[in-house]
């Protein structure tokens, strides 16, 4: 299961960048210890979950506590992705807020795709509560807004950005969730240092082998998890060689801040929660605009 979760980390990019991206925030300031990783004196150990001295246990011990620990905070994140297939190339930037319970919540993406001879900009903007969900699509020549029940239906993305993804569901969307349980699949990872970052003791996994996918190359993959399973920094630079052309990805995503959050609701999302047929297309607007 390894081997070909990890060989999706890379088919899927050949489509994935649209869905995604950001600029990662400074690092915060690191003390290196050298204490046993996330370990108490004595025999109770308090690794984070699915990490142990040896580095990750059970990955999907691992996702799940990610997932679950930032459902109890707000946060704001943010990820980019750069993703080259062959000549062809995007560039993807995201950012989001999210508050406790993963609602109300926005997010706001933008996506840029070379072919050589064709170059495409979108951008996509959500927000949603615990109930609905509003996409507003931006492209060169118009603007669609779209409301969705966010228990029921997925997210329809007009360039299919998102559809082709594992876990394309919006909660491992603004978690990042998808992407740590591909990263954790695409190598082996041992813990390289213990620090303590913002009075947090967090473990920095490090990942230089794949595993066990033949045609993954080059692969370099750093993770920073804390006690509790969040992760706070990933980063995943890898090749995937198979047939022509050779694709390449790289991703960054951050936890910007952790705590209490204030998602305003844009006001783009009132006319759509009101529309009858939950569509509407406008003349085009300038993206991440009200």
């Amino acid at each position: 299961m390894r081997a070909s979760t990890a060989a999706l980390v890379l088919a899927a990019a050949t489509l994935l960048a649209g869905c995604s991206g950001g600029t990662v925030a400074p690092t915060a300031t690191e003390t290196t210890t050298d204490a046993p990783p996330m370990t108490d004196e004595g025999a109770n150990a308090t690794f984070a979950p699915g990490l142990n001295e040896s580095g990750v246990a059970d990955a999907a011990a691992l996702v799940a506590a990610h997932r679950a620990a930032l459902n109890e905070t707000g946060f704001a994140f943010a990820f980019r992705a750069n993703v080259t297939v062959g000549p062809a190339s995007q560039r993807t930037v995201q950012r989001g807020r999210v508050e406790t319970g993963l609602a109300p919540l926005v997010v706001n993406s933008t996506s840029e795709r070379d072919l050589g001879d064709e170059t495409t900009a979108v951008a996509t903007d959500i927000w949603a509560n615990h109930t609905a969900s509003v996409v507003r699509y931006d492209r060169e020549d118009w603007t669609r807004v779209r409301a969705y029940n966010r228990s029921g239906e997925g997210i329809g993305v007009p360039d299919e950005s998102w559809a082709h993804l594992p876990r394309a569901d919006l909660d491992s969307q603004v978690t990042n969730a998808w992407l740590v349980e591909l990263a954790l699949a695409a190598g082996d990872y041992d813990i390289d240092r213990i620090e303590e970052r913002d009075g947090r003791e967090v473990a920095v996994l490090r990942a230089t082998e794949p595993a066990g996918a033949a045609n993954v190359t080059d692969l370099d993959a750093t993770a920073v998890v804390d006690r509790e399973g969040r992760v706070h920094e990933l980063s995943l630079t890898a090749g995937y060689e198979g047939e022509e052309p050779t694709t390449r990805v790289h991703y960054e995503f951050e936890l910007a801040d952790l705590g209490e959050r204030s998602v305003e609701r844009p006001k783009w999302v009132a006319p759509a929660l009101r529309s009858t047929n939950a569509t509407a297309e406008t003349p085009t607007t300038a993206p991440g605009s009200d």
